[in-house]
């Protein structure tokens, strides 16, 4: 409050800042409020009272008082006696339906239960600003017998051809309004982030915020992004053992936590933290928002793009979403080589590696006790308890399953050696990508013609006024709905299309990715230590199938299979006896 002139700086619902009078402040008083009200009959119309801001910059002290003090000053000037008020608080109108709108829905049923008989609000568009529904719910209301009023534009009634036009028109142009500013806040804001500057929110690891001298439009300071060293280093030690040691979130977590490191806000860390962190492509050097990415900036990047896309392929193809597909280890403290892709192939549940303990009785009555790894299927064990049906072993020595394995990675190593790199699989791409344009362009045109369709029968709104429309107001009313409908699927087939999306010169470079790694993984193989073997046969192999006596089958991964199958001395899929 400005004590100087006793007035109050709230906003309205636009979010312009505005002074309140102390008379005005008094309306925000419950007391001065109710005291008012009891000068009222009981007999006088019970009015409910709806406030609405979009954002919580518009929420001043948890309250919305530019709105309330209009509202109870109309409702008592006109005699109501107001029964209920009801507060939304940074709630888009434009983006959020009222059918997931507690206060609407919370209004809708105490209007049925007859609890009021009167709905005020500051303007109509508080009760939204879409066009394709808000109307209805007016008109909702207004047919269940409440009078729908707004201390700026008066009542709304729905009994005449021109009333529900102009009930229409209102929202029509509310939503409008939303969109264009939404427009502009946007645009703004993808200009300022494909210059390269940082727009606000929250800053990731790795990075901080400096004052490098730039200022706004208004000459104030504005910060930039730069590396923060420090934090700059563990992330890029999180990338190479997630690409080089198949290390799960939980391990990692568990890492940063055993090093005293903690999130931004002071807690340990999760798995779903080091998720977040591998997916954030803006460490390969650009400035992202949810609609604008800035051009590459050398300054800002700490992982370059081939390790960005390995990390991310290992994650995805562990997410809970493939359950049933997951083939990479999560843990590099597993004693076993195939751990995560070794299969029972008599019920296809998946095997465990653990050490397991065997007691022998020699001839002279000593036992001797020998701890080795094995490879166990636990619904073989669980047959009788209940557990899956399977008639295979339910131990297998890994030792033995693991010379099999090697014996047909360590040929499909040295053919990779000898088989050079090939175009076909990019002539494959281009074709595949340019398939998808021509279904783009196709649905481009089912939005373009349901745009023109929508456009049309909203201008025949004003002819409608004057009745020179030849289509009646129900007619309008149902084409505009059917072309906003036909308008919205076509948006979301083109944003299932979108994602689907092939980047040529990106499917390309990852397709040359996967062969310099098979021929890297050749090359160091024999060397590399048990964790790294792990991870190696882990991306390699889809998954591995063990049967009696030691039958094995071995599937390759689909991204590596192509680059053997030149050669058909080794099949990927076959079976392999002891």
């Amino acid at each position: 409050m400005n004590s100087e002139v006793n007035r109050m700086i709230c906003v309205d619902s636009n979010g312009q800042a505005i002074e309140i009078s102390v008379a005005d402040q008094m309306w925000l008083d419950d007391a001065y409020f109710k005291e008012k009200q009891l000068r009222l009959g009981t007999d006088a119309p019970r009015a409910a009272l709806a406030y609405r801001v979009s954002t919580k910059g518009q929420v001043d002290h948890d309250d919305i008082p530019m709105q309330k003090i209009d509202c109870r000053k109309f409702a008592q000037k006109q005699g109501w006696r107001v029964v209920k008020e009801v507060a939304e608080k940074g709630v888009s109108g434009s983006k959020v339906s009222a059918s997931k709108r507690d206060a609407i829905q919370q209004l809708k049923e105490e209007a049925a239960n007859g609890e009021f008989d009167i709905l005020l609000v500051y303007m109509f568009d508080r009760l939204g600003r879409i066009e394709s529904e808000t109307p209805f719910v007016l008109e909702w209301f207004v047919q269940h017998g409440i009078e729908m009023w707004s201390t700026h534009e008066g009542q709304q009634k729905i009994e005449t051809h021109g009333d529900k036009l102009m009930n229409y028109i209102r929202f029509w142009q509310a939503a409008g309004e939303s969109e264009k500013t939404s427009i502009r806040t946007r645009d703004r804001i993808r200009q300022i982030v494909s210059s390269g500057h940082y727009t606000g929110g929250f800053v990731c690891y790795g990075y901080q915020l400096a004052d490098q001298g730039r200022r706004n439009k208004r000459d104030k300071p504005v910060m930039d992004l730069i590396v923060n060293e420090e934090e700059a280093a563990w992330v890029r030690e999180l990338f190479y053992k997630v690409v080089h040691e198949g290390a799960s979130g939980y391990a990692l977590a568990e890492m940063l936590n055993n090093r005293g490191l903690r999130t931004r806000a002071g807690a340990k860390f999760q798995s779903s933290n080091i998720l977040r962190i591998i997916r954030h492509e803006g460490y390969t050097g650009y400035i992202i928002t949810k609609n604008a990415r800035s051009e590459y900036i050398s300054e800002l990047q700490i992982i370059d793009q081939e390790t960005f896309e390995k990390a991310n392929d290992i994650i995805s193809r562990r997410s809970a979403k493939t359950a049933q597909d997951r083939r990479i280890a999560h843990t590099s403290q597993n004693p076993t080589l195939l751990a995560g892709i070794v299969y029972c192939a008599h019920c296809g549940a998946k095997m465990s590696g653990f050490m397991h303990k065997d007691r022998y009785k020699l001839a002279d009555g000593t036992i001797r006790e020998k701890v080795q790894p094995k490879y166990n299927c636990f619904q073989r064990a669980q047959r009788n308890k209940g557990g899956r049906d399977c008639d295979g072993q339910s131990l297998y020595l890994a030792e033995t399953v693991d010379v099999i394995v090697l014996e047909v990675v360590r040929k499909v190593f040295a053919q990779i050696k000898d088989t050079p790199y090939s175009r076909v699989t990019e002539q494959r791409i281009r074709q595949e990508s340019n398939l998808q344009k021509v279904k783009r362009a196709a649905v481009e045109k089912k939005m373009r013609s349901a745009q023109h369709a929508l456009e049309r029968f909203e201008s025949e709104i004003l002819k409608c006024l004057d009745g020179t429309s030849c289509f009646t107001e129900d007619m309008i009313a149902k084409q505009i709905r059917k072309s906003q409908k036909d308008l919205d699927d076509a948006k979301a087939e083109f944003a299932e299309l979108q994602k689907e999306r092939i980047n040529e010169a990106a499917e390309i470079r990852k397709l040359r990715s996967y062969y310099d790694d098979f021929r890297g993984w050749a090359d160091e193989f024999d060397s590399a230590p048990l964790e790294i073997k792990r991870t190696i046969l882990s991306q390699l192999i889809d998954r591995v199938e063990v049967g009696r006596k030691y039958a094995v089958t071995i599937k390759f991964n689909m991204s590596y299979q192509q680059f053997l199958e030149c050669d058909k001395t080794i099949e990927p899929n076959q079976e392999i006896g002891a």
